[in-house]
């Protein structure tokens, strides 16, 4: 009996609508398995703001660094990493217009040119804890001089925000003077992940101040809204 089999033209027709198919899934399973990493990364900011909590009863004040509750009050180093972050960590936040908001070795972080004037410099890089190597959020109450928010300031405003008086502000100080004198003071985050802007167009996740709220917001946090 002869046997019977695809022509060339058979099988090419095959092949294309296989292709077209695998076209219209793929984009479809990568958006799922991101939802799944927002939804890691949400856990992971949940985790921040318990321990972050813990860290003020005992301390009456905000940690220097995320890096700083380990491992007392965060006990596994996974929880500093974004699923959505290819880089796993090793290059902080992956903005690289403020690398002196990264958790990490600063000898890692990208500079691209960066190189404000800073009066106050980045001493606050000694109050992380050196055994996390790895972070892929931005912690926006660290001690380093939040040299972007001085620049449009006034003089008054300045010292206003300059709580403890040692000449600049601090990003954490920049944090609260805006939880305190803006209409969104609900919103001033305190941790924030850029990972799903950064690969997906998607929305920022933040940990708002205060509240411990996670929401979702543009980059510009203060230009838009939940």
């Amino acid at each position: 009996m002869k046997r019977q089999g695809f022509t060339l033209i058979e099988l090419l027709v095959v092949i294309s609508i296989i292709s077209i198919l695998a076209g219209q899934l793929l984009p479809a399973l990568s958006m799922a398995r991101e939802k799944g990493r927002q939804a890691n990364c949400i856990n992971n900011l949940k985790q921040f703001s318990y321990a972050i909590e813990m860290y003020y009863q005992d301390y009456s004040d905000y940690p220097p660094w995320l890096s700083t509750l380990y491992p007392s009050y965060i006990s596994t180093k996974g929880s500093f990493i974004c699923l959505t972050d290819r880089d796993r960590g090793k290059i902080g936040h992956g903005q690289e217009a403020f690398p002196e908001a990264n958790d990490i070795p600063p000898e890692n972080i990208p500079q691209a040119g960066y190189s404000p004037p800073y009066t106050g410099g980045l001493a606050g890089f000694n109050y992380r804890n050196p055994e996390i190597t790895a972070c892929s959020y931005i912690y926006e109450f660290n001690p380093n001089e939040c040299y972007f928010w001085e620049s449009d300031k006034s003089t008054e405003i300045i010292e206003q925000a300059d709580r403890d008086k040692n000449g600049f502000v601090s990003w954490k100080e920049a944090r609260m003077w805006q939880a305190d004198h803006t209409e969104k003071r609900g919103q001033s985050p305190i941790v924030r992940c850029f990972w799903h802007y950064k690969n997906y167009q998607q929305r920022v996740l933040n940990l708002a101040f205060r509240d411990y709220n996670v929401y979702q917001s543009a980059p510009d946090w203060e230009a838009t809204s939940h």
